[in-house]
């Protein structure tokens, strides 16, 4: 196995300004060794091997402790790591596909596009929360421990239930509930499982929100062709008078 080779090949096959983890790197060197078990002494020779390729200009930049990047060999000015990338893979979903936190309060609202402008403020809610705050000069985002340990099976859940508990919805509240029950149909989320981690994670205020959701929630799933239609016709008004 040729480490050089390897974390090589694997930084030149990485986006420009896409954050590389060394733990993404390790995980890639472990197809090709002889014996899965990675040692320390092997990561120590990463890390040796990524400071040359840096001191050695090129075009790899070191960002913090176990994070590079790649810059743009074409431009005069450094592009920068991009910022949203190295959160979302920081706090939320790493390459491999595990999920540790999730977008809340009005940056879900954004989401879901019941609200028309992305927030002043990012909030994340992270197992990660713990590593602390990276430093980005273009995003201003802040992390909160999530009511119990997040995985990919349960953080829509959980997204849903911040948002039923902090009540953040301002304005239609057809259209509010509308949305969140095409959220729970796409994504074919349980109605049974929300109310299990409502009951176990949540105020009773909350369990009872929700039950209230799912009364309606069946309502909007009867009615949705005229629901669709009142939809219309509201936005309809609210774009005449605007007019």
């Amino acid at each position: 196995m040729n480490l050089t080779k390897l974390v090589q090949t694997y930084v030149l096959n990485q986006n420009v300004g896409s954050p590389i983890f060394i733990s993404d790197i390790m995980h890639y060197i472990e197809q090709f060794a002889d014996d899965q078990k990675m040692g320390q002494q092997v990561r120590k020779n990463v890390n040796v091997i990524l400071m040359r390729m840096v001191k050695d200009g090129n075009n790899l930049k070191r960002f913090g402790t176990g994070v590079y990047y790649r810059d743009d060999t074409d431009h005069s000015e450094e592009t920068g790591i991009d910022s949203i990338e190295l959160i979302n893979r920081t706090y939320i979903e790493d390459k491999r596909g595990n999920v540790f936190g999730y977008l809340t309060g009005a940056a879900f609202l954004h989401k879901l596009e019941l609200i028309e402008n992305p927030p002043s403020e990012m909030i994340i809610a992270t197992n990660a929360k713990r590593n602390g705050n990276i430093e980005t000069t273009d995003i201003v985002f802040k992390l909160v421990n999530p009511p119990t340990t997040v995985t990919r099976e349960n953080y829509r859940y959980l997204q849903m239930l911040d948002l039923i508990k902090n009540d953040l919805i301002n304005g239609n509240n057809l259209q509010y509930s509308f949305a969140l029950t095409h959220f729970m149909n796409k994504y074919q989320l349980k109605e049974a499982k929300l109310v299990a981690l409502a009951v176990d994670f949540y105020s009773q205020k909350v369990v009872l929100k929700v039950a209230e959701f799912i009364s309606n929630k069946v309502y909007l799933e009867e009615q949705k062709d005229e629901i669709i239609i009142t939809l219309d016709t509201t936005k309809q008004k609210e774009l005449y008078e605007n007019d």
